[in-house]
Parts: C-alpha cells; structure tokens; sequence
C-alpha cells in the first residue's frame, strides 16, 4: 500500500487497543510458585489465561487507505510509516499461517483476510452488538508522536482492533496462543496408524502406504485445513471467557483424526476428550463457526463429534 494520499484514496482511523507488560518483579515470581496459588486444568482455566499486568490504553492512527487495503495493510502502513512501536503479528500475509488473528471490531478474525471496506465503521457503530470492553479513552496517547483525534470528513469510517480474546496479552496486538497449542499436542495430532506394509500380488513389499476411497477421504479433509489460528477459541464464549475447556481447535484436530480410516487410535483419543472439561463442555453455541478462516463449520463437526462420542 503506497504511503502518500492518492486521487483513489482517503483515510481510515484505526483505534488500537495498546498494551505493554509490565516487568515481573521478584514478588510475582515468589506467588507463582506458592503451593496456595490456584491449581489450573490441565484444559486451562482462570489461572491458565489470568489476565497480564502492564500499561493499558486506547490510541487512535488516522491514515491513507484504499477500500481494498487489508487492515494488515493498515497496520504495516502505520509501522513503517506513524509508530515503530506498535506490535502485531503476521506471516505468510494470504491467510494461510493463521499467525495474524486479533479482534476486529470485537470479531476475532485475521487481519490479512479483513478489508478496510468490511470492517470500517462510522464513528457511532464502530463497534457490534457485543461491544468492545474499553481499556481507556479515545484521546489516551502516548510519547511516540503518534496520530490520534476526531475521524475527519470523508473518512472510510473506524475500526477497532484488540488482541484475540480468550488468550494472554503479550503486547498490543500480539496474544500468548501456546495454551492452545499445548491442548492440541495432548492430543497426539498425527497418525497413529497399524504399521503394515502394502504388499504385491506375489506377496513382496511394495511401498509403504496407506490406501483410502474417495469417501474415506471427503471425511476428514477439510478438517485437515484448519491451520490453528486461534480464531475459534476467541469466538467460543466458553473458551474466551475463562472457563476450563479444551477449546474447539483441539477438539476439531481430535475429529480430524478420528475420522481418518488409516488411523487406529479412534476410541483412545475419544477416550481424551470425553471429559468434564472436553467435549462434555461444549455449549453448541455455534460462535466458532462465524469466522473460520479456513470454511471449517466447527460448530457442526463438534455436534457430529459429540454424536460420535455418545454412540460408542
């Protein structure tokens, strides 16, 4: 995205939620140890995902932008360009590595695959129905020399970007998505398959494979596309609002395997998630199906999971 005002260009006002941590000092460290600190689940929980200490503050970036600029865009424009600051995480930039999730206008979603046309919003609508939980007020500022004020006539409009909820704020934009990450490897995500060789019609080894119809195939392979972005979680009112829960990212790869016929271990990784905390936690509110990423329908694989697991 050009960095100058361009005849197809306006501006568009982006109202980050900031955070900076603040340094651990050595009482905290002593608490974290304390045998009379709060015990988690080993799915997470309050102590899991308790909320970080540090500096906390809204801070307005009026820039140039196109309808078509992602809010990745926006934000690149406003790190080269406004405040070197400001901290947010990205990869690939297509919507393939899932590493930008955050909350736009209180929606988790991913900042490559959001345009400023979708989620720009006059001032008085800038956030849903659901609301934002403010951290501070719209003239906070800081030392950087930042841009911030009034959205000026013309304007694409107001969006609002928080980090993914459900998750511990590392700084700004970034979230701490380990928790997630450590419930999906419980879960033994590969294929846990019998080991036999294929062999030829004579008898000898031929290659070391694992044959599946078309059919075997359409079960579980568009679980397979889920690239763990987090999405999901900050959706799932459960997950993101502290509750011990193993979440729907875990349990979607749970589904991904046990739906594949090369795999052996069905029944011991139902076993895993047949729990108070697992699958029997799920409240089939549906909410992390709205912004899948990827066109995974999570709600309705977790209710046919669910239907799986109390069929055995």
């Amino acid at each position: 995205m050009s960095g100058g005002l361009e005849n197809d260009m306006t501006t568009v006002t982006l109202r980050v939620h900031r955070f900076t941590p603040r340094a651990e000092r050595e009482r905290d460290r002593a608490r974290a140890g304390s045998p009379f600190a709060r015990k988690s689940s080993p799915f997470g929980g309050d102590s899991a995902r308790r909320r970080p200490r540090g500096k906390q503050w809204v801070q307005e970036y009026t820039i140039a932008a196109r309808p078509e600029d992602t809010v990745l865009d926006c934000l690149l424009t406003i790190k080269r360009t406004v405040d070197p600051t400001l901290a947010f995480r990205y990869s690939c930039g297509h919507g393939m590595c899932g590493s930008d999730a955050v909350a736009i206008n209180g929606a988790p979603t991913l900042l490559c695959t959001a345009t400023v046309a979708d989620w720009a919003k006059p001032e008085a609508s800038a956030t849903d129905e659901e609301g934002f939980r403010r951290t501070g007020g719209a003239d906070d500022t800081d030392d950087t020399g930042t841009l911030s004020g009034d959205v000026p006539d013309g304007s694409l409009g107001v969006i609002e970007l928080a980090a993914l909820p459900g998750f511990p704020v590392q700084r700004d934009l970034i979230a701490d998505i380990d928790p997630m990450l450590e419930q999906i490897r419980k879960l033994k995500p590969y294929l846990q398959a019998d080991g036999v060789l294929a062999t030829t019609d004579e008898g000898k080894v031929d290659v070391f494979e694992y044959l599946q119809h078309p059919n075997q195939l359409a079960r579980y392979e568009l679980l397979s596309n889920c690239i763990a972005c987090g999405v999901c979680e900050g959706s799932c009112p459960v997950f993101a609002g502290g509750e011990a829960f193993i979440g729907p990212a875990a349990l979607i790869t749970a589904s991904r395997f046990i739906n594949d016929s090369r795999d052996t271990q069905a029944a011991e990784r139902m076993d895993a998630i047949d729990t108070a905390d697992g699958i029997a936690a799920c409240q089939s509110v549906r909410a992390c199906t709205r912004e899948c990423p990827r066109g995974i329908d999570v709600g309705e694989e977790i209710w046919q999971l669910i239907a799986q697991v109390k069929e055995r």
